[in-house]
């Protein structure tokens, strides 16, 4: 059946719009400092939770795994914007997925989710901007996300070799050095 997948129309088309798109712009790549930047501005968040008494923290498990899926998060957006490329960063993404689903589920079964905590980090007048998130709305949102990565990680896995054999290599692009023989 997986052979199937990757003979199907629908898959090919996929690979040829990610090929297409193998390159980022200037703008992308500011994008993705941009995602690195909020990454960092999340772990600060959670090491404030951490080293304060707010009481978010209740166990010696989560806020490690809070930060291991943080940190690990930027690594493939800090491949695409040093080397501009997406599909080298695929491999990575899948992974990082694959923590993020461990880590949710993990997340989900054992941690409290006492959300009246959640804002104690934010200057005072900022708290109505995460005051109003109940424990619900919360597990939902992070079950959603440990969903799509079910699915998206195996998709981004099977992507990268696909990609892989359509994207030109540099050489190609580049053409044969100049002191090349004549072939």
């Amino acid at each position: 059946m997986v052979e199937n997948i990757f003979k199907s129309k629908w898959f090919m088309d996929q690979v040829e719009k990610e090929a297409d798109r193998e390159y980022l712009s200037n703008g992308e790549r500011i994008g993705e400092a941009v995602a690195i930047a909020a990454s960092m501005l999340m772990v600060a968040f959670f090491a404030i939770h951490q080293t304060r008494p707010t009481g978010f923290f209740t166990g010696d498990s989560a806020a490690p795994l809070v930060y291991l899926v943080l940190v690990y998060g930027m690594v493939p957006s800090a491949v695409r914007m040093l080397l501009g490329r997406r599909n080298v960063a695929r491999p990575l993404e899948a992974i990082g997925m694959l923590i993020f689903l461990v880590v949710s589920v993990y997340l989900l079964i054992e941690f409290p989710f006492d959300m009246s905590r959640f804002a104690q980090p934010l200057p005072h007048s900022m708290e109505f901007l995460l005051d109003w998130i109940p424990a619900s709305l919360a597990k939902w949102v992070l079950g959603v996300g440990a969903a799509a990565c079910a699915f998206f990680g195996p998709y981004t896995f099977m992507l990268y070799p696909a990609v892989k054999k359509v994207v030109p290599t540099a050489e190609e692009v580049k053409g044969p050095p100049e002191d090349a023989p004549p072939a």
